[in-house]
């Protein structure tokens, strides 16, 4: 059954893969093309993730090239290796039925989206999983490996630590010290990692002063933001269009899945959910991590703790709904990630006007480099130009240059929206 179970996944994993790059996307196709010094002195500095995931896209994109498809490959391995990870936990920590937590896995909206996307999201939760078994397995080289290998995949991952430490330190104290020599890998890829670290923190910690706006998109600590990431663990990226009805459905099951959770008797798997959670927000009133797609990793515990039940009619309530809502992701286009390829077709080869001169990685991609121009290299000759509204309040919150455009004579005649990404149409009688 493991096995059908991991085909399933499969199969639901490479359902409509083939969308558009979005703007994150973007920049790891762009990234993965750049020579390693380029990579390390210009790009990682500026950036807020470690660099191992950047790399293994880099040395797969030169053996398999950098489409859509290709560049989402990894990330769907790892998702069914994730699957496997969960069963393989779910075992060691006896629980019932272990085929329940990976089904439950194999079938999440949630898992499936970001085990599609060409991000470091996916890696890094088949990474947490790894340590979690290492650690119950007590193969500690190995677990330092690849606690080694998360911290340059992903930061924010590493909160699951905490709940390792927690639960050692009141359950297994006698190998606590094994835990602690089996960090000294991780100590050591942090110090060297250190300057580019700094560099990056620095950068996010500006952004409070320099756009505060962008600064609350990236996740501060809200009631809104905490409520979300159990919200998306049972949805996914979905909404129902009715809010109404969206809203008590949540509620309820939501009140229901506390329920379960709230018998589950595991401490292992409650130390790291909990731990890893409410660290998440403490560490957001510094710097705001507080999106839920950031805390992936703790997916699996989600679960993990869910299939503690012994309701054979609550499983099949799970995977009922799994499959609703992971089944409008997949089969509903408006449901899919923002449609920057079909903007570039639409656009063609008339020029495109930025607020900023970013956010523009995914036009770079498609091909549309060249006729991205500021402002101020609109000439009057241009008949016809674009003007992207994507975030434009984020870096114009002024709209300076929408004015500054209809100022030079240029009429509004068309608005194009691909799934969230807004462009306009200008043209000159």
């Amino acid at each position: 059954m493991i096995y059908l179970t991991l085909f399933l996944g499969l199969v639901l994993r490479l359902i409509s893969i083939n969308q558009s790059l979005w703007l994150d996307e973007a920049t790891t196709a762009l990234v993965s093309q750049m020579s390693l010094v380029d990579f390390f002195t210009k790009f990682m500095p500026g950036d807020f993730h470690p660099p191992f995931y950047y790399l293994v896209i880099s040395l797969w994109s030169q053996v398999f090239g950098n489409s859509e498809i290709t560049l989402r490959i990894p990330s769907v391995m790892f998702g069914g290796l994730t699957v496997y990870m969960v069963y393989l936990i779910a075992k060691e920590i006896k629980i019932l039925y272990p085929l329940t937590p990976a089904l439950f896995l194999a079938t999440s909206g949630l898992h499936i989206y970001y085990s599609q996307e060409a991000r470091m999201y996916s890696m890094a939760t088949f990474l947490v999983c790894l340590i979690i078994y290492l650690y119950i397995k007590k193969k500690w080289f190995y677990f330092s490996v690849a606690t080694a290998i998360l911290f340059l995949t992903d930061y924010l991952s590493l909160l699951i630590l905490s709940g390792l430490i927690i639960f050692t330190y009141f359950n297994d104290y006698k190998n606590l010290k094994k835990l602690f020599l089996s960090l000294i890998p991780l100590i050591i890829a942090f110090l060297l990692w250190l300057p580019i670290f700094t560099s990056q923190v620095s950068k996010g910690v500006a952004l409070k002063e320099t756009s505060s706006v962008w600064w609350n998109v990236l996740g501060p600590v809200t009631f809104k933001n905490i409520a979300l990431i159990p919200t998306k663990f049972i949805t996914g990226r979905v909404e129902i269009d009715n809010k109404i009805i969206y809203g008590i459905v949540i509620i309820a099951i939501s009140f229901l899945f506390a329920y379960i959770i709230g018998r589950a008797k595991n401490k292992l798997v409650w130390s790291c959910f909990l731990s890893s959670i409410i660290l998440g927000i403490v560490f957001s009133f510094f710097i705001p991590t507080l999106s839920y797609f950031r805390y992936l990793f703790v997916l699996p515990a989600f679960y993990l703790l869910l299939s503690e039940t012994k309701s054979k009619a609550f499983v099949v309530l799970v995977l009922i709904i799994n499959i609703f809502f992971t089944s409008k992701y997949l089969f509903e286009e408006k449901n899919h990630r923002e449609n920057w390829r079909e903007i570039a077709n639409r656009v063609g080869s008339e020029k495109i006007v930025f607020p900023a001169m970013s956010q523009k990685e995914a036009l770079i991609y498609y091909g549309k480099e060249k006729q991205i121009i500021r402002k101020e290299e609109v000439e009057m000759r241009d008949k016809t130009i674009w003007l992207s509204r994507y975030v434009w309040n984020v870096f114009d919150s002024s709209d300076s240059t929408r004015r500054y455009i209809e100022n030079l004579g240029y009429n509004w005649t068309e608005e194009l929206n691909m799934n969230g990404v807004v462009f306009w149409k200008y043209t000159k009688l």
